[in-house]
């Protein structure tokens, strides 16, 4: 190579708005992919411990004195769910593993869903084992959560002097 290529070389290379644009919506394409706590550094540690290929959709909310979770897991089994708690959060773990197949005489198709998946949701309190409830029907789970009854203030008057 002679002098002037090595310095056409080393010239940054310009690119267009366009393509900015492109690379911007590409990383946002990934982002949504994957879950999003894991992008917070202090979050990181907790997910790298398992690795997932598909997400459930929750509905998480209040009812009376106890936080409800709502999974949809579609093509699950009971028995390939995991419910517990591990350092304070809610571990919802399992595997689909589903298979369709059509055969007829001039047409084939096979479908298959394969993959894990792994939710953490931290409580934000201390729950007790024992008082947590999960029922799975019709590919739903449900986990009732004991909340802890906040003790009220007790009002204590201070004698003035």
């Amino acid at each position: 190579m002679n002098e002037k290529m090595m310095k056409t070389e080393n010239r940054p290379v310009h690119r267009g708005p366009l393509a900015v644009m492109d690379e911007l919506v590409n990383e946002f394409e990934q982002l949504w992919q994957k879950p999003w706590l894991p992008a917070l550094p202090f979050a990181r540690r907790r997910f790298d411990k398992e690795a997932t290929t598909w997400m459930p959709r929750l509905d998480v909310f209040k009812k009376d004195d106890e936080l409800v979770v709502k999974a949809d897991l579609p093509g699950i089994r009971k028995e390939d769910i995991q419910v517990y708690l591990e350092e304070g959060d809610l571990i919802l773990k399992g595997e689909r593993k589903e298979e369709t197949k059509v055969e007829e005489e001039s047409y084939y198709r096979a479908e298959c869903t394969y993959g894990s998946f792994y939710r953490r949701l931290p409580l934000g309190f201390a729950a007790v084992p024992e008082t947590i409830n999960a029922k799975f029907l019709d590919g739903i789970l449900e986990v009732h959560v004991s909340m802890p009854v906040a003790a009220k203030p007790e009002v204590k008057p201070i004698p003035v002097s």
